[in-house]
């Protein structure tokens, strides 16, 4: 797991949340006003389309949780909290130096 695509991923699903509490507000105050206009002028129809683009498909995706991840947030909490969760420094170097060794074999001479 790269910590940086975690951090990513959180990041584009918190734009993502908040992009979505804009427009739901934006929605509500043209929805208050088109029920003024539709008061006023009985006559006029119309139909509302909504199209999601596939970045939206794929954050959505993102934000919801799996059941077998539930589980797991679950017994990692509960380790957590009762103090027998144990950190493994091993397999944490283990990935750091993967990782750094992963980015220097893709074409990365910025070190070295």
């Amino acid at each position: 797991m790269k910590i940086n695509d975690l951090y990513t991923s959180s990041q584009a699903a918190a734009t993502y949340q908040n992009q979505n509490t804009q427009r739901a507000q934006e929605a509500e105050g043209a929805q208050a006003t088109s029920a003024a206009k539709k008061s006023s002028n009985s006559t006029t129809s119309g139909s509302d389309e909504v199209s999601l683009s596939s970045l939206a498909n794929i954050l959505q995706d993102a934000i919801t949780e799996s059941p077998d991840r539930t589980a797991y947030l679950k017994k990692l909490s509960s380790q957590f909290e009762s103090g027998t969760y144990k950190v493994d420094a091993n397999q944490i170097a283990r990935s750091l130096v993967d990782e750094t060794l992963g980015a220097n074999s893709t074409g990365d001479s910025s070190g070295g």
